[in-house]
């Protein structure tokens, strides 16, 4: 074997293992921390989650916010951490994750409980009696929702994550080959993405668009 035909096999064997790796950094599912004050959450609700969503659990004793996470969904959420969200405070492991996620740009969903989800999800039937108090929680999820959290039933939610056209790309640097790979027609990455110019390039002439998601949602560069 000359050299030449060692040089090009060796080329085309680390375009195969590039090519590899490009496509499991394609393919995976975006992560999504789970935050809920007590129990477990229902199992059929987990696989349901997990068709759309790499899950990623949180621990009652630390307040980090876990790396590489997309999105974070606070399931059964109470009224306190609606109330201290609103008002900005941090003195519960809830809250607390809740403001840095905020802090952070990370989507924040949050899924009422039962009781609190009769008074702020007009697709409940049953309604509260005192509707000036009533009006005065739905005042504090107005304020979290124009910080730019997600309230909503656990259905609207599922289905927000089932009709995603979009891939959430998770590497540092978005090049032009990436682009080329993606079958989707948005790619959202992180603030801290670097975004090669010929990434762009490509994007525009594809018809796809390159979102880089923020505390307002998501910006199409």
């Amino acid at each position: 074997m000359n050299n030449h035909a060692l040089i090009e096999q060796i080329v085309v064997e680390v375009l195969k293992r590039l090519d590899k790796s490009d496509k499991q950094h394609l393919n995976v599912k975006p992560k999504l921390l789970i935050v809920k004050e007590s129990a477990e959450i229902d199992p059929i609700q987990i696989k349901k989650l997990e068709t759309s969503w790499t899950l990623v659990y949180g621990d009652d004793q630390k307040e980090n916010l876990p790396k590489d996470i997309q999105g974070i969904l606070f399931a059964e959420a109470k009224q306190d951490l609606l109330v201290k969200g609103a008002l900005g405070m941090t003195d519960t492991l809830e809250s607390y994750l809740l403001a840095e996620a905020l802090l952070e740009g990370i989507s924040v969903s949050l899924i009422p409980s039962v009781t609190l989800g009769n008074v702020l999800l007009s697709s409940n039937q049953k309604k509260p009696v005192n509707n000036k108090y009533a009006a005065h929680l739905i005042a504090y999820k107005n304020t979290l929702e124009s910080f730019g959290v997600k309230i909503q039933s656990f259905e609207r939610f599922l289905q927000s994550g089932l009709n995603r056209h979009s891939l959430s790309f998770t590497e540092r640097v978005l090049t032009q080959r990436h682009v080329k790979l993606v079958e989707e027609e948005k790619i959202t990455v992180s603030p801290k993405t670097i975004i090669t110019p010929l990434a762009r390039d490509t994007a525009r002439e594809l018809g796809k668009e390159i979102c880089v998601i923020d505390v307002e949602g998501a910006d199409v560069l």
